[in-house]
């Protein structure tokens, strides 16, 4: 993965769970990497410590993705800093689970602003820079929820649909300099996935996939790198499941 050093890496969502794996993982690979947060100060500044520590380059910084204003103020930052975006990772997510008849307004714009809006803020304006720049890769962390549907997760699974369809818009209009995809996760052994099911509901997910586990974030962070390398140079517009088989259940 060499072919990473001095490439400039956008994360958001980026001081926890998957985000803090990702950040770790282009680091090592030589990546000067950019950890978005929203609240968790602490947990970005640890990161790029930690990073810093190996020799690497990081920095934290914060941005409600859902403003405009702040995702500009943002991307200059990491311009003025690295000299551009070359892999925008839109990570952040989040999830309010609740049963659709109950399911409030105010929870149906908190999940759109991060899961939706918030990649579609930020990749417009890195996606200028990477267009006047020659090149450029977007990774949209998506969900098998956006095609393959539970209940309580209405806001969660039509956020996640749309944005598997803003992969593809972006991928049109974008290209041919930049390419965009999705990474459409299935169930990752986390925290999270622990908190959200009871262990019964995580023993039938495994059995109702070919691989019969869940995957984690080490395994899930060497996808998508292998997605933003050279590798993967033609590959473009694409939602790709990443979920042990689930969607042919």
């Amino acid at each position: 993965m060499s072919q990473f050093s001095n490439k400039s890496v956008l994360i958001t969502g980026g001081s926890g769970g998957l985000g803090r794996q990702l950040a770790l993982d282009f680091a090592r690979a030589g990546a000067k990497v950019t950890v978005n947060y929203s609240s968790s100060r602490a947990a970005a500044d640890e990161i790029v410590a930690q990073i810093e520590e190996t020799g690497g380059q990081a920095m934290a910084c914060q941005a409600d993705i859902s403003s405009a204003q702040q995702v500009k103020n943002m991307v200059e930052k990491v311009v003025a800093a690295y000299g551009g975006v070359d892999i925008l990772i839109n990570n952040a997510g989040l999830s309010l689970d609740a049963p659709f008849l109950e399911l409030s307004e105010s929870d149906w714009d908190r999940v759109m602003n991060v899961n939706l809006k918030g990649p579609f803020l930020l990749s417009q304006v890195v996606g200028g820079h990477m267009v006047a720049a020659g090149q450029g890769r977007i990774i949209n962390i998506s969900a098998t929820s956006a095609i393959q549907a539970r209940s309580g997760n209405a806001n969660y699974a039509a956020s996640k649909a749309g944005l598997n369809m803003l992969t593809q818009s972006m991928a049109l209009e974008l290209g041919p300099e930049v390419t965009v995809n999705a990474v459409g996760l299935g169930f990752v052994d986390s925290p999270l996935v622990r908190e959200l099911f009871s262990s019964e509901e995580i023993q039938q997910a495994k059995e109702n996939v070919p691989v019969k586990r869940m995957t984690t974030y080490e395994e899930t962070s060497a996808f998508v790198l292998m997605l933003a390398s050279d590798t993967a140079s033609f590959v473009t517009g694409q939602t790709i499941p990443f979920d042990g088989g689930r969607v042919m259940r």
